[in-house]
């Protein structure tokens, strides 16, 4: 979810097996500039045949009080989230509480073109309805707790801006709805059915809804300006939900990853339509060509997040970052290309002001 808007104390654990799979030792080089020349602050994590082969922490989880990351540090995942919660919705439909052409009226017959609305098209961003995040004044809006009527009135009032179905635009607004009628079916709390679901099965315990757990700590994200780290304007939790409102360190999200493509979540024939283009909860994700890759990215306040499954190489990887100052798109290829092998240059971090 978009919100308009290093070598001391570094963790690393990597096994044999990881020298196997790809240059673990230019992984830590290239994470070594990124935290010597503090250009970048967060954790990595590499799960090869679903188990843990790599892992590195680099900067702080709270710049003010000095408190480092580690492979335990806690972050906002922003729209990763919504493999979660596209996940819960597959579920209900296996068991029949809900099918993928129910209509959005079955629940909440007063939001826009509700009639025609199905839960596939919410899923796939083909709704048509209007992204919360991009309503006028969202910032100022977005940091004070939200209820779910307020949310629902929000909605309602931003309207649609094409007929469902017309064609495929991201859109927060289609998560938040299904993390509601998932609370409608369940007759609890998003945080609760995550538990129960895909937490507990899993044996996530470092992952949660930062919502019911506001006073746990997690890492604070970062904007550089002016040579120094500051906090941007965090939203307030309650806003996101099933869109972008999950807790979670890279561990957690290779093995909820690796626990939903070993269909310990949902059955193969579920796992298909998930993957199937456009996709459900996750998308192609179009690094290079020759590679099939598939999951989800992330970005709210200042982190940076991204959770992969690279079928070929039987791979999975998850980062999280909640500080950059430097190209973004360079750190990413970095990771990918070393992960895969190819030829790559570490930057030359020195020469950059």
């Amino acid at each position: 979810m978009k919100i308009i808007v290093f070598f001391c104390g570094f963790l690393f654990v990597a096994t044999s097996l990881s020298a196997q799979v790809f240059e673990s030792k230019k992984m830590d080089s290239l994470f070594f500039l990124l935290e010597k020349y503090d250009k970048a602050m967060g954790s990595l994590s590499v799960y090869h045949k679903g188990e843990s082969v790599y892992q590195k922490s680099i900067g702080y989880a709270d710049v003010d009080k000095k408190i480092k990351a580690t492979a335990h540090t806690k972050y906002r995942t922003g729209s990763v989230s919504k493999m979660f919660t596209a996940t819960l919705v597959m579920q209900l439909v296996e068991e029949g509480k809900l099918s993928l052409e129910t209509k959005l009226a079955a629940f909440y017959p007063e939001l826009p073109n509700a009639d025609e609305t199905t839960i596939q098209q919410l899923l796939q961003h083909k709704s048509g309805l209007f992204d919360i995040i991009k309503t006028p004044n969202f910032n100022e809006w977005m940091v004070e707790k939200r209820s779910k009527d307020e949310l629902l009135s929000k909605i309602k009032e931003n309207g649609s801006v094409f007929s469902p179905g017309e064609k495929r635009d991201y859109s927060n607004t289609n998560y938040i709805i299904l993390s509601f009628i998932l609370e409608d079916i369940e007759n609890k709390d998003f945080g609760k059915i995550l538990e129960r679901r895909i937490l507990k099965p899993l044996k996530l315990r470092n992952t949660y809804y930062g919502e019911n757990n506001p006073k746990k700590f997690v890492s604070i994200s970062y904007e550089k300006k002016d040579g120094m780290w500051e906090k941007p304007i965090h939203i307030d939790l309650s806003i996101p939900r099933g869109a972008a409102g999950i807790i979670s360190t890279p561990e957690d999200l290779n093995k909820f990853m690796n626990g939903l493509f070993d269909g310990k979540l949902v059955s193969e024939n579920s796992l298909a339509i998930m993957k199937k283009e456009p996709g459900i909860g996750m998308y192609p994700i179009p690094v290079l060509q020759e590679e099939k890759m598939i999951g989800h990215m992330g970005g709210m306040d200042a982190f940076k997040s991204l959770l992969v499954y690279m079928p070929q190489q039987d791979m999975t990887f998850a980062y999280t970052f909640n500080g950059v100052d430097y190209a973004y798109k360079e750190i990413v290829m970095g990771i990918f290309y070393i992960l895969l092998n190819k030829e790559y240059a570490l930057p030359k971090l020195e020469t950059v002001n």
